[in-house]
């Protein structure tokens, strides 16, 4: 009779805690997802923090937390994502009641990107696994990805021109406040330019030489094609994000050395990928650390897709009465086509260097 009681008693039990968690398991369970950093470059660390709160007196045994992440950010030492599905990341908790519960994942971010975390799927069950509750959670995780920064010995020679402290190859005018020596005095140079002092000691009139500096904005323009057809998409990824790297890179030092510059791609933004017009991605031309993480932020949003062929980008900057400016063009392909509207660039006004990227360069940068 006793063992009937028994009996009787443990299958009321697991029948009402199993009631009860199918009634208020979900209830007041608060959950929260975000990153310690809102960006990073290629390679670095990041922190995925999960905070899960038990706000009532039920107490949960077990909840797992599953969301889609993309495999370019890689857990660090133990690995949570599923065998089966490595697009898959999963941790397996308890709570008492009213606890907080906070999980660190230290991941690694291995490629360029704009990465949303948006949803969370959250289940729990009973402690006998009888039930299970499903819920989902609405997050607003988001991590920027910029593009890794290599050395600028690294970079092609036409890129390293704009860079350092050499003397620019660019569209260039006399500065007067830096003098590099002196030359004989030759009919038409100023009168205020004569330096006195050399003439007195060489006895023969002698004219200050200024050194040169640049007086325009330097536009980096990035050729997404890899062929003269439009239809045909770009295969070539690697290739795409080496071009990418060496824009950030040169951003980096033109930032470092208070220079004013520009970005123009026909690369698609993940943000207009929808739009049936997609217009060409254009950074305006500025100075300053804040312009300088707006444009590895645009970077991070540029998809490895053509809007339009690079050549409207040109006829834009052929046709547009601006400021005359320095052009880096950084292209994988170099076509006729590509050649003769360089020529009506420079023909316009407009300084153009050219730098090819090729496959094979791949491990050079």
């Amino acid at each position: 009779m006793n063992m009937t009681w028994f009996i009787a008693l443990l299958i009321f039990f697991i029948y009402g805690q199993s009631y009860l968690y199918a009634k208020w398991g979900l209830k007041k369970i608060i959950y929260r997802r975000h990153f310690n950093k809102q960006s990073v470059f290629v390679g670095q660390r990041i922190t995925l923090i999960d905070e899960i709160t038990n706000h009532k007196w039920l107490p949960i045994p077990w909840i797992r937390l599953e969301s889609k992440m993309d495999r370019s950010i890689q857990p660090k030492g133990e690995t949570q994502f599923d065998s089966s599905d490595q697009d898959v990341h999963r941790t397996l908790l308890s709570l008492l009641p009213y606890q907080k519960l906070t999980r660190r994942h230290q991941l690694v971010c291995t490629k360029r990107g704009v990465f949303e975390l948006d949803s969370i799927a959250l289940t729990l069950g009973d402690m006998f696994g009888f039930t299970e509750k499903f819920s989902s959670f609405e997050t607003d995780a988001k991590l920027i990805v910029h593009p890794k920064i290599i050395n600028k010995d690294h970079l092609s020679l036409p890129a390293q021109n704009f860079l350092g402290e050499q003397s620019v190859r660019r569209w260039i005018m006399a500065d007067p406040f830096i003098t590099i020596g002196t030359r004989d005095y030759q009919v038409g140079d100023p009168i205020d330019q004569i330096n006195w002092k050399a003439s007195a000691r060489t006895k023969n009139n002698q004219v200050k030489v200024y050194d040169h500096t640049a007086d325009r904005e330097l536009i980096i323009l990035v050729n997404a094609d890899q062929s003269d057809d439009i239809w045909l998409p770009i295969e070539d990824e690697h290739l795409f994000e080496q071009s990418l790297s060496q824009v950030a890179t040169i951003a980096h030092y033109l930032e470092e050395n208070g220079e004013t510059y520009g970005l123009a791609t026909n690369a698609v933004d993940r943000r207009e990928r929808h739009q049936k017009h997609r217009p060409f991605v254009k950074v305006e031309a500025a100075a300053g650390s804040t312009h300088f993480y707006h444009v590895l932020n645009q970077l991070a949003y540029l998809l490895p897709e053509r809007s339009r062929h690079f050549k409207y980008l040109l006829d834009e900057y052929i046709a547009e009465q601006i400021k005359h400016c320095d052009i880096l063009l950084i292209t994988p392909i170099v076509t006729d086509e590509l050649l003769t509207r360089i020529d009506q660039l420079r023909a316009v006004g407009h300084s153009v260097e050219v730098d090819p990227i090729f496959s094979n360069q791949r491990e050079e940068v």
